[in-house]
């Protein structure tokens, strides 16, 4: 028998986000790790790319979000579509990987499908199919070989409609620090340029998402929030995670033209990703883009405002397709509306002031909200997806474990 390590594999990975990024990165890092001899190329970001993967395309490039707002990608985004399915043809790789980013995904899925029937392909993250747009799984069931998914729930959805499903396991699961791991809060407000006083200032954490377009509709709202509680709370202090440099620059421009460009450095901070962690776990309030940031927050148990804010015929858009009551990550495994969810027109400043001051004015409530969020944890299941998909990974490539242990 010839040794699988002497011939080396290929995969396309394909994600669009951070935190797609992130998650993916792991899992390539295993076989960086092992002796399999794997080669991974692909759209990706930061964090894949310092995994060794060859990125044909940075995820920058998909900075749009909002259907109107992703109009003028339009065209980039076939572009690139096609330029990865001559890569196809080209590279002959064993195996596609997809991680979530659903609406382009899914129409690369159906092009290597009908080109190249033969060529497995595996989907890591499900569109939210039980959310909104039911009828997706029927694409995915022709076009997929194996979805790997992240909710307990999804596999037997999948395997109600014939689809081969796999629960691996939620990322969060393997990615979440302890405690014991985060900096102490005085030294997260050191490194903020942050000093401490007594009676301690009262934390807000705030995430206003990873895209561009996120930050430009959300900022005016969150900042004219944060004026009108400083002026009824000045013992407040705001740490605003800045996804990126670009986004940073975005950011302090919005602050120059408004009222709130004296505050920076003073009641406002502008953190990097790195400190995200720590100031979830020593916030004590969360305002959170609605996404994967929702579930971390939950993660460490904090009260949050969820919130998301976009142009009227995408929310519009989604409203019709949508089959749940709550879009909120936390609400949805909670079963019910546990923390508010700010969307739309409720996406103002006087709804994030007035939530904010009832949730700081009561420590009952947030009490109350923390111990049922410190339960959701439990609902993701168990399971290390980086091993599991690396495990579906290795048998299609036809590694045995020995090959990449």
């Amino acid at each position: 028998m010839a040794d699988s390590r002497a011939a080396s594999k290929s995969v396309m990975v394909i994600v669009g986000d951070v935190s797609a990024d992130r998650h993916a990165s792991y899992i390539i890092r295993h076989f960086n790790d092992s002796e399999a001899s794997v080669k991974f190329w692909g759209v990706g970001g930061d964090a894949m790319q310092e995994a060794g993967v060859e990125l044909l395309h940075h995820l920058k490039d998909f900075g749009a979000a909002g259907i109107t707002a992703s109009i003028k990608y339009i065209p980039t985004l076939i572009r690139i579509g096609n330029e990865l399915i001559d890569q196809i043809e080209s590279r002959k790789p064993d195996l596609v990987l997809l991680v979530d980013f659903g609406g382009f995904n899914m129409k690369i899925a159906k092009k290597v499908r009908k080109l190249y029937p033969e060529l497995p392909i595996l989907y890591f993250i499900s569109p939210q199919i039980w959310a909104s747009r039911p009828w997706r799984i029927n694409g995915l069931k022709r076009n997929t070989s194996k979805m790997l998914v992240i909710f307990p729930f999804e596999e037997a959805i999948y395997r109600e409609k014939g689809v081969p499903a796999r629960f691996v396991g939620h990322p969060l699961n393997e990615q979440i620090p302890k405690e014991s791991q985060l900096v102490s809060r005085q030294e997260l407000m050191a490194n903020v340029g942050l000093e401490e006083s007594e009676p301690k200032e009262t934390l807000i954490s705030i995430f206003p998402g990873s895209r561009k377009q996120e930050l430009k509709d959300h900022s005016p709202v969150l900042l004219q929030a944060m004026e009108e509680i400083l002026e009824r709370r000045p013992d407040i202090r705001f740490l605003i995670s800045m996804a990126s440099e670009n986004l940073k620059e975005i950011f302090e421009n919005s602050l120059r033209k408004s009222d709130m460009k004296e505050r920076l450095g003073k009641e406002i901070f502008l953190i990097n990703p790195s400190e995200n962690y720590a100031a979830m776990h020593h916030a004590d309030l969360v305002w959170a883009k609605s996404g994967t940031t929702t579930l971390e927050v939950a993660m460490f148990a904090k009260p949050m405002l969820i919130f998301y804010r976009g142009d009227w015929f995408s929310y519009l858009a989604v409203m019709v397709v949508k089959t749940i009551k709550n879009i909120g990550l936390p609400n949805l495994l909670a079963g019910k509306k546990l923390v508010p969810e700010l969307l739309q027109l409720d996406c103002s400043a006087k709804q994030f002031v007035r939530y904010s001051l009832d949730l700081l004015d009561v420590p009952g409530l947030r009490k109350e909200i923390s111990e049922e969020l410190s339960s959701i944890r439990n609902r993701l299941g168990k399971g290390n997806y980086i091993t599991n998909c690396a495990e579906e990974i290795r048998k299609i490539l036809q590694l045995t474990p020995d090959n990449s242990a």
